[in-house]
């Protein structure tokens, strides 16, 4: 009985959308301060013609000479997602500069060059009053990110996300759009480059039209969001399901395909880690089947199995088809462990 009145609460009582903090989209002075000084360097692909750009080149322009400039122009070989480093910087525009411990950039460019760079971008900052031309277009800004953020809204990703799990998960999202960006999108990993950002889930992404007008601002796609909503939420909504039944995972840890292309290429190197993203990559392959065509979810799975995150093939039919498909249980939290049962079963330990 009290089963069937939970069911209908869900029916009668369906989940919110996102909170008005839950989602955030707009230019974030850092990466634009970062991206500005690249491309003043000759470090990044030149921007798409627009208005803005226009408007940033030509203001930005005389600064060509500025040491933090220089300093970028003698970094060796200099890649597109440098500009991430902007999220070591926060309190704009009293900025505050966060010295992450460990970075990929250190490896590439030392220590002190990469902490040197980014001192630098703080003097750029202040020397060409970066802060009032961000400010002077901040509704500009606050227009293109309203209007991405109405159409991220209307195909309900996060609601999505969270009638899969039924439950609440503190996170939030954050969509960098770039304006100056003309190359792709890709997530930024804010939890090594700044802590105190780590709740953040941030996605950014570009300006992509080649044969933009000068006369007219720039717009930005809803595209490939729901990777960022659907996997990378996953990594929250799950974390304390691994914490909880860690001895239980730790046990099927022979299952860890250590040696496959794929898990090298991803840095994969524990069961724990493996199990993790064949999790979520299983959950997202799960709303692909839900909500989109089978065509996609078919391209969705094949690539997750054809970079040998073998156990997804599965895990999608399992949780579809006793979870998603079914009233039984709760919530997600309370059909896990059968998840564990089944990948025991299924694939016994040899004697």
């Amino acid at each position: 009985m009290k089963k069937t009145i939970y069911i209908l609460l869900i029916i009668l009582l369906p989940l919110p959308a996102f909170c008005q903090d839950q989602l955030k989209v707009t230019v974030h002075p850092g990466v634009e301060l970062f991206t500005i000084i690249q491309i003043l360097g000759n470090k990044y692909p030149q921007p798409n013609p627009s208005a803005y750009s226009k408007e940033a080149l030509e203001y930005f322009g005389k600064y060509k000479d500025h040491p933090a400039v220089k300093k970028v122009i003698s970094f060796d070989k200099t890649y597109t997602d440098l500009v991430e480093l902007g999220w070591c910087m926060s309190d704009f525009p009293n900025i505050k500069i966060y010295e992450p411990v460990d970075l990929q950039w250190y490896k590439m460019y030392g220590k002190e060059n990469v902490l040197e760079y980014i001192r630098l971008c703080k003097d750029f900052f202040y020397d060409t009053k970066f802060w009032d031309f961000y400010q002077k277009h901040k509704a500009r800004y606050d227009q293109w990110g309203d209007d991405l953020k109405a159409k991220v809204d209307s195909d309900k990703l996060i609601k999505k996300l969270q009638g899969f799990y039924r439950y609440n998960s503190d996170v939030h999202w954050y969509i960098c759009i770039d304006p100056l960006n003309s190359w792709g999108s890709h997530a930024i990993m804010t939890k090594t480059l700044n802590p105190q950002f780590s709740d953040w889930l941030v996605y950014n992404t570009g300006y992509f039209n080649q044969d933009g007008n000068t006369q007219k601002d720039p717009y930005f796609e809803f595209k490939d969001f729901d990777n960022l909503v659907w996997h990378e939420g996953s990594h929250v909504y799950i974390n304390q399901l691994l914490q909880k039944y860690k001895q239980q995972i730790d046990e099927l840890s022979y299952l860890f395909n250590k040696d496959d292309i794929g898990m090298k290429r991803n840095n994969i190197d524990t069961w724990a880690y493996c199990f993790d993203e064949n999790m979520v990559r299983s959950i997202s392959a799960v709303l692909y089947k839900k909500y989109r065509s089978e065509r996609a979810f078919k391209r969705q799975q094949a690539r997750e199995i054809g970079s040998d995150f073998i156990y997804v093939e599965d895990l999608v039919p399992f949780i579809y088809d006793n979870y998603m498909q079914s009233d039984k249980y709760k919530d997600f939290a309370e059909f896990f462990p059968e998840i564990l049962k089944y990948l025991k079963n299924k694939y016994p330990q040899k004697s």
